[in-house]
């Protein structure tokens, strides 16, 4: 008999695009079906302008998924892309669409400990710079160079602002376990609250790990990243009667 692969759909973090999770797929059990978005104004939708509008985003994902939704699937997002996971979870919701059976969060702040920051959209192209090098994301030779860092900024701009405007409309928690990634030496991830708070957003199990490394710890660490992922998507009911999770 064939059992159906379960659909994971990533979402990027902030300036990035699918690409980011380019070496996922060949960590991944064979029973995991990997769907890596570009958000406007990146990768292949490179040529779009970045969106800074939560409304306006999540109307262009679901646009880009189209009939690409497959069930069961599962959300997971690292930084902005965990704010982008959970709305989309919402929207899913709110359309009738197919419910995610997992939302894994990545280096992100749960959106009940969130400050509103809206000064992005009109800070100083240096403040950007001075940010995106606090982080540590960026590679040398971009931040080494002025004309290629004018080519991310309008997107890591809107991605900013995007970061400090969620807020989300509808409370209700959600009905599915959530996995919580945190780094080490990632500030973002302390206090523990920071993280733990992710509970509040879900009505299901929320599990927090820690991984060793800083912001970016999906890449510093990224077979133990996948290996989390993997282990909770198996521990699934969901998974566990409706499809072989045998290697």
């Amino acid at each position: 008999m064939t059992m159906e692969r379960l659909q994971l759909i990533c979402l990027p973090y902030a300036g990035a695009g699918a690409a980011v999770y380019r070496g996922w797929q060949r960590l991944m059990p064979h029973w995991v079906e990997l769907v890596a978005l570009d958000l406007p104004g990146r990768g292949l939708r490179q040529a779009e302008p970045a969106v800074w509008d939560w409304r306006e985003l999540i109307d262009s994902v679901m646009g880009s998924l189209g009939r690409r939704i497959k069930t069961p699937l599962a959300l997971f997002g690292h930084s902005m892309g965990a704010l982008v996971a959970v709305a989309l979870a919402r929207e899913l919701r709110v359309r009738g669409a197919p419910a995610p059976v997992s939302v894994g969060v990545s280096g992100c702040v749960a959106p009940r400990r969130r400050e509103l920051n809206l000064t992005w959209l009109d800070c100083s192209d240096e403040r950007l710079i001075a940010e995106l090098r606090s982080l540590g994301g960026t590679s040398p030779e971009v931040m080494g160079c002025r004309d290629l860092l004018d080519l991310i900024l309008p997107t890591v701009r809107a991605d900013f602002h995007l970061c400090g405007s969620y807020q989300p409309l509808d409370r209700t928690p959600l009905g599915c376990p959530f996995l919580v990634l945190g780094g080490q030496s990632d500030p973002l991830s302390q206090p523990r609250d920071n993280l733990s708070a992710w509970s509040l957003e879900t009505s299901g199990v929320c599990r927090v790990e820690m991984v060793s490394g800083g912001h970016f710890f999906i890449h510093e660490s990224e077979a133990s990243v996948v290996s989390l992922v993997a282990s909770s998507l198996a521990a699934l009911e969901p998974v566990r009667s409706g499809m072989s999770v045998m290697s």
